[in-house]
C-alpha cells in the first residue's frame, strides 16, 4: 500500500474535499485526485463517491479512513521519535583513549555527558594500544599524534607537549642534568612500546633537529599512569607528556629538566569515523570538548 497516497485519503475523507485536502497538504488538486485513484487500484476498491459539488466515503472507504487514522498516528510518533534520537543521544557510546589522559582528563568529561544524556551509557577503553575504530567498532577515539587515516575525521583539541620531570629529592640527591647527553648518568625511567615490548626512546630538539637518545634506568613499565607515581616518589627523571604533570610542577612537587631542549608540541584529537558525523553521540562529545558541530 502507497503510504502517502494513504495519508492524502485520510485528509479527503477529514475535509470531504479534494480542493481543501490538496490546500492542507500543500498539493494540486489533480495531485490529490490522482493518488486516491493510485490507492483505488492498488486496494481494488472505491474509496470515495464523487460528483462535481463534493465527495463523500464509500463504506469501504469509511472502514479505511477508521482503520487507518490509529496508524497514521503512530507512524507521526515513530517520526517524532527518530526526529528526538538526532537530538538526545541514547544507547552505547564507545569510545577509546590514551590510559593516562583518560584517567586524568577525560573521565570528568565523560560525567559530564552522562549527567546531561540520561538515556546514554559509556564503553570507555583506556589503553596505549592504537585502536581500530573502523574494524572494532568504537564510536571515536582521543588520540596523540598526526592522523593519517582517510577513513577518520580529526578534530584538534589542544596540543601537548612531553616534558622531562624529576622530584626535588632526587636531583638533590644525583644532580641536575644540563643537557641530553648527560641523562646516561641518571636513573631514567619508561615506559614499554606497545609494538615492540622495548624501552621507548626519548626526543629532543638540538640545534633544530629532533634526536633521539637511548636512555637507561631500573624501572621499565607498561603504562604512562605508573611513571607518574614513580616520579613523584623519587625513583629517577621521566618523560611524560605536560597534562599529566604540571600541576605537580607548579606546586613544586616535580622540577622541569632540559626545557630549552624540549620537542615541538604534539596535537591531540578527537577522532571518528566519517560516517559518523552527524551521529547525536558525536555531537555530543563535540559538546563536551568545546568543539563546533
Amino acid at each position: 500500500m502507497d503510504l502517502n497516497a494513504l495519508k492524502i485519503f485520510i485528509k479527503v475523507g477529514e475535509t470531504q474535499s479534494f480542493t481543501k485536502a490538496a490546500q492542507a497538504l500543500g498539493l494540486t488538486q489533480s495531485g490529490v485526485s490522482r493518488a486516491i485513484t493510485r490507492l483505488e487500484l492498488d486496494l481494488r476498491v472505491a474509496l470515495l463517491n464523487r460528483n462535481t459539488h463534493c465527495v463523500s466515503l464509500t463504506s469501504d472507504g469509511i472502514f479505511l479512513y477508521e482503520s487507518s487514522q490509529a496508524l497514521m498516528h503512530e507512524m507521526d510518533e515513530v517520526g517524532q521519535s527518530l526526529t528526538a534520537r538526532t537530538v538526545f543521544p541514547e544507547g552505547e557510546l564507545r569510545i577509546t583513549t590514551p590510559s593516562a589522559y583518560g584517567r586524568l582528563v577525560i573521565i570528568p568529561l565523560l560525567k559530564e555527558i552522562l549527567d546531561r544524556y540520561p538515556a546514554l551509557s559509556i564503553d570507555a577503553v583506556m589503553t596505549d594500544r592504537l585502536v581500530d575504530l573502523v574494524e572494532e567498532g568504537f564510536d571515536a577515539a582521543i588520540r596523540i599524534g598526526s592522523i593519517q587515516d582517510s577513513r577518520l575525521i580529526a578534530r584538534t583539541l589542544k596540543h601537548l607537549r612531553f616534558v622531562t620531570v624529576a622530584s626535588p629529592e632526587y636531583l638533590d640527591s644525583r644532580g641536575i642534568p644540563l643537557a641530553p647527553a648527560q641523562l646516561v648518568q641518571h636513573n631514567c625511567l619508561t615506559v614499554k612500546a606497545q609494538n615492540t615490548g622495548r624501552a621507548t626512546k626519548w626526543f629532543y630538539t638540538l640545534a633544530g633537529e629532533k634526536q633521539s637518545f637511548d636512555i637507561k634506568g631500573n624501572f621499565v613499565v607498561d603504562t604512562a599512569d605508573v611513571l607518574l607515581e614513580a616520579v613523584l616518589s623519587g625513583m629517577g627523571i621521566v618523560q611524560i607528556m605536560d597534562f599529566a604533570v604540571d600541576k605537580y610542577i607548579e606546586s613544586g612537587e616535580l622540577v622541569e629538566l632540559l626545557p630549552e631542549y624540549a620537542e615541538a608540541s604534539i596535537p591531540l584529537s578527537l577522532i571518528y569515523a566519517k560516517s559518523r558525523h552527524r551521529s547525536p553521540k558525536i555531537s555530543a562529545l563535540l559538546t563536551a570538548f568545546g568543539l563546533n558541530i
